[in-house]
C-alpha cells in the first residue's frame, strides 16, 4: 500500500483493474463523496471529499473494511443493505456514521453495484452526502416554527400578523412626490392615514384576538386594520408608519381600539420591525387589553383617595410602619432554626430593641402629630424606638410574637412617649394581614386612653374604698367576736403570770414549773399577735395584691375569725374541704372578705328566723381541671324568688339595718379573680347556697 496518494486506484487483483472506472481523477473535483469498495467491503478509492467529510486520508482508507471503519448504523443490519444493492444493482437511503474525530454524521447514500466488462460484479460505488446539519437545520427550524404558533396562539395578547407592502409604497410615493416630513404632511391629511389602514391586510391573528375583537369567527377579522382602530387614535397609527420607515425596532403605545361590534377599549398596541420581515412587507402586531387594569388603577386610586382621606381625618393617632427589617430579622431567626419567638426573646431580651430599631415609621397623619407634640411631619419619621418607654414594651414585644405567628392583627393597653417625653396611655392596636406584612408595610394606631385609664384609676380607688369601709363595718360588726378572741389568749397570759409568780415565791422555787408556765404565756402571746394581725390585715387599706394561694387555707383563716361568733349564735360549722387542689390567683385579704361577708350573712338570717337547726357548710372541690368549687350552705330561710335577681345588685338589701352593699362587693371581688358567684335555687325554707367558681392556676 506505499506510495499511495489520494484518488488513486490501487488494484488488488486483476479482475478489478481490468473493471477499473475511466476518468477517476475527476471525481476529486465533485462536492459528494465517492469512494469504492470490492465484494469483501474494503476500500478501493477515496475521493477528497471524503477526506473532508469523514477526516480519514486516502492512504489511512484504502484497504479497510469499509463498514468497521466508518461505523455503520442502520435500522435494518448492513449485510441486508449489501444483499438489496447486490440483488437491485442499487441502494439509497440514509445511513448512520462516525467521522475520524467522533462527530456523528448523518449520511443520504446512493450505492451502486460495478460490474467489469463481462458484467462479472466487482464492487459497489458509493456517492454520500452529510445531511445532519441540513436534518438538524430542518428540525429546528420545525421547532422553531411548533414554538411560534404556540406562542401566537397560546399568549394571553392579542397578536396579527399584517401585509404592510402597500402601506411601504404609499410611503415611497411620498417620498417621491417632495414630502420631508411625515409626522406633518399626516397630521395635515388625516385621510390618508385611514387609507394606509385599507391598505393594510390582516394574515392572520391567534384565539385571544378572535376573543377580544370578534364574535368568534376568525374570518371575519381577516380583512384591513381600519375598522379596529376609532378615529380619535389615527395618530398613533400614523406614528407606527412612522417608526417603521425610520428603521426603529418597535413602537409600543397606549391608545384606544374598537371591536368589530363597535365597542372601544383601552389597548397597549405594540408594534415590531425587524427588517427581515420588513422587506418581506411583513407586520408582527400585539395587542393587551388594558381596560381591566385601567379600571383597576382608578379604583386603585380611588381606594387610595379613600384611604388618605380616612387615615388623615381619623381622630385616631394612625402610623404607616415600614417592616421590612423586622422581616429580614425573623428570617434570620428561622435560618437559625428558632421556631418559638417568645422563648428565643427569653433567652435575648435585646432582640426587642433591635425590632424597634428596624421598624421604622414612613407616615404618620395630623392625630399623631397632635398627639405627639411634633411640628413637622418629619420628626415623627424614622425608627420608633424613642416612642417606647425603657422597661415598658411588654406590648411591642406581644405585637412582635403574634406578627410571628402571622396573626392579621394585635391589640393591647400601653404607655408610650412622647416627643418631650411626656407618657401616654394609649390602646395600641395593629393591622397587618399576612400579605401586607410580606411587603413589609404595617399600620398601627395609638388610641389616647389617658382620661379612661385615670376614670378607671379613680373607680378602683373608690371600689378599693368601699371594700374596706365594708371591711371596717364588718369587724365593727364583729367587736364582740373580736374581743372575745383577743381576750382569751390575754386573759390566759394573765393567769399563767400570776401562777409563775406564785411558784417563785416559794421558799424553794419549782423552775420546772415556771419554765413550763411561761412556755404557756409565749404561745398565748402569738395566738394574741396572730389575731391582732389578722385584724389589722382586713382593717388595713391596701391596693389588692393577687398572688398564688391554697383556697383551703384561705378559708380556714377566714372561719378563725367568726369562730365566737359562729359559737356565740349555736351554728355549727361543718368544713368540707378536699385535699390535693390547685392554687388560684387573688388577694389573700380581699377573698377572705367574701368569705366573712358570706358567713356572717347566713349566721344573722339564722339568728333572725330562730331557726331550730343552725348549720353552716363550707366545702371546697375540683370543678374541673380549670376551675375550683367553694360553696356555702346554710340551713336558714333561705332567699325569696323575687329577690334573687337583684341579690347581687347596689344597695338592695333585706335586712332592717344594711347598706346592700356586701354582697355586689363580694362579686366586684370574685370577678377581679376572674370567677363568678351564684345562688344555687333551692325551695323556700330550706337555706340558701352560693356557689363561688374560681379558675385554677395550670400545673
Amino acid at each position: 500500500m506505499e506510495g499511495q496518494d489520494c484518488g488513486t486506484l490501487t488494484p488488488l487483483d486483476d479482475r478489478w483493474a481490468a473493471g477499473a472506472l475511466p476518468g477517476l481523477e475527476l471525481l476529486d473535483l465533485v462536492d459528494e463523496s465517492i469512494f469504492l469498495r470490492d465484494l469483501e467491503g474494503h476500500i478501493r478509492y477515496w475521493n477528497k471529499a471524503c477526506e473532508t467529510l469523514y477526516g480519514w486520508s486516502a492512504a489511512e482508507a484504502l484497504g479497510q473494511p469499509a463498514h468497521e471503519l466508518l461505523r455503520c448504523r442502520h435500522a435494518l443490519p448492513i449485510t441486508e443493505l449489501d444483499r438489496q444493492a447486490h440483488d437491485d444493482g442499487r441502494w439509497c437511503g440514509e445511513i448512520g456514521r462516525r467521522s475520524a474525530d467522533g462527530r456523528e454524521l448523518l449520511i443520504e447514500a446512493r450505492w451502486s453495484l460495478h460490474r467489469a466488462a463481462d458484467g462479472t460484479p466487482l464492487g459497489i460505488v458509493e456517492s454520500g452526502r452529510d445531511i445532519a446539519a441540513r436534518r438538524a437545520t430542518n428540525q429546528a427550524l420545525a421547532e422553531s416554527e411548533y414554538r411560534y404558533r404556540n406562542l401566537f396562539q397560546a399568549m394571553a395578547a392579542s397578536f396579527w400578523e399584517l401585509d404592510f407592502s402597500a402601506v411601504g409604497g404609499m410611503v415611497r410615493a411620498l417620498y417621491k412626490s417632495g414630502v420631508t416630513n411625515l409626522r406633518q404632511h399626516f397630521a395635515d391629511h388625516p385621510e390618508l392615514v385611514r387609507e394606509m389602514m385599507l391598505a393594510t391586510r390582516v394574515l392572520d391573528v391567534n384565539e385571544q384576538t378572535v376573543r377580544l375583537f370578534g364574535r368568534g369567527d376568525k374570518r371575519e377579522l381577516l380583512t384591513t386594520v381600519e375598522p379596529f382602530w376609532p378615529h380619535a387614535s389615527s395618530e398613533v397609527f400614523a406614528e407606527s408608519v412612522i417608526a417603521a420607515v425610520t428603521k426603529a425596532p418597535s413602537y409600543v403605545k397606549e391608545t384606544r381600539l374598537r371591536s368589530i361590534d363597535g365597542e372601544e377599549f383601552d389597548a397597549l398596541f405594540t408594534a415590531s420591525f425587524p427588517p427581515e420581515n420588513m422587506e418581506k412587507g411583513l407586520l408582527m402586531v400585539g395587542v393587551i387589553d388594558l381596560s381591566a387594569r385601567n379600571q383597576a388603577y382608578a379604583a386603585l386610586e380611588q381606594s387610595e383617595f379613600r384611604y388618605r382621606n380616612l387615615f388623615e381625618v381619623m381622630a385616631v393617632s394612625f402610623w404607616q410602619l415600614d417592616s421590612s427589617g423586622t422581616n429580614r430579622l425573623f428570617a434570620e431567626l428561622r435560618e437559625q432554626g428558632v421556631s418559638d419567638l417568645a422563648a428565643h426573646i427569653d433567652e435575648h431580651p435585646e432582640f426587642v430593641r433591635r425590632a424597634m430599631d428596624a421598624t421604622v415609621a414612613i407616615d404618620v397623619n395630623q392625630r399623631t402629630m397632635a398627639l405627639y407634640g411634633a411640628k413637622e411631619r418629619s420628626e415623627m419619621l424614622g425608627p420608633v424606638t424613642r416612642f417606647w418607654i425603657p422597661g415598658r414594651d411588654e406590648a411591642f414585644r406581644h405585637s412582635l410574637e403574634a406578627a410571628w405567628r402571622r396573626e392579621p392583627g394585635y391589640l393591647a393597653e400601653t404607655k408610650t412617649r412622647t416627643l418631650d417625653g411626656r407618657e401616654l396611655d394609649v390602646l395600641f392596636f395593629v393591622t397587618a394581614p399576612p400579605e401586607m406584612r410580606d411587603r413589609g408595610m404595617v399600620v398601627v394606631g395609638n388610641i389616647d386612653i389617658s382620661e379612661l385609664v385615670a376614670s378607671r384609676n379613680s373607680l378602683e380607688r373608690m371600689q378599693s374604698d368601699l371594700m374596706h369601709a365594708a371591711r371596717i363595718s364588718m369587724l365593727g360588726e364583729l367587736t364582740a367576736s373580736i374581743a372575745h378572741e383577743v381576750n382569751q389568749p390575754l386573759a390566759a397570759i394573765a393567769t399563767y403570770g400570776e401562777a409563775g409568780l406564785r411558784w417563785l415565791g416559794r421558799p424553794q422555787p419549782d423552775l420546772d414549773e415556771v419554765r413550763d408556765l411561761t412556755q404557756h404565756m409565749v404561745a398565748d402571746a402569738r395566738r394574741a399577735a396572730e389575731i391582732i394581725a389578722r385584724i389589722r390585715g382586713m382593717a388595713r387599706h391596701q391596693t389588692p395584691e393577687p398572688q398564688p394561694l391554697a383556697l383551703n387555707a384561705v378559708v380556714r383563716e377566714a372561719v378563725a375569725f367568726l369562730r365566737h361568733e359562729l359559737s356565740s349564735q349555736r351554728v355549727l360549722l361543718e368544713l368540707h374541704l378536699r385535699a390535693g387542689l390547685p392554687k388560684l390567683n387573688g388577694d389573700r385579704t380581699l377573698l377572705q372578705q367574701v368569705l366573712v361577708n358570706l358567713l356572717v350573712n347566713a349566721t344573722q338570717a339564722m339568728a333572725q328566723t330562730e331557726c331550730e337547726e343552725r348549720r353552716i357548710v363550707l366545702s371546697t372541690r375540683r370543678e374541673s381541671p380549670e376551675w375550683l368549687l367553694l360553696t356555702v350552705t346554710d340551713s336558714g330561710p333561705g332567699i325569696a324568688d323575687e329577690h334573687v335577681q337583684r341579690l347581687f345588685d347596689s344597695f338592695f338589701t333585706t335586712k332592717r339595718n344594711g347598706m346592700g352593699m356586701g354582697l355586689p362587693i363580694c362579686r366586684s371581688i370574685v370577678e377581679s379573680c376572674g370567677g363568678t358567684i351564684a345562688v344555687e335555687p333551692r325551695p323556700v325554707g330550706q337555706g340558701a347556697c352560693f356557689v363561688i367558681r374560681l379558675p385554677a392556676l395550670p400545673g
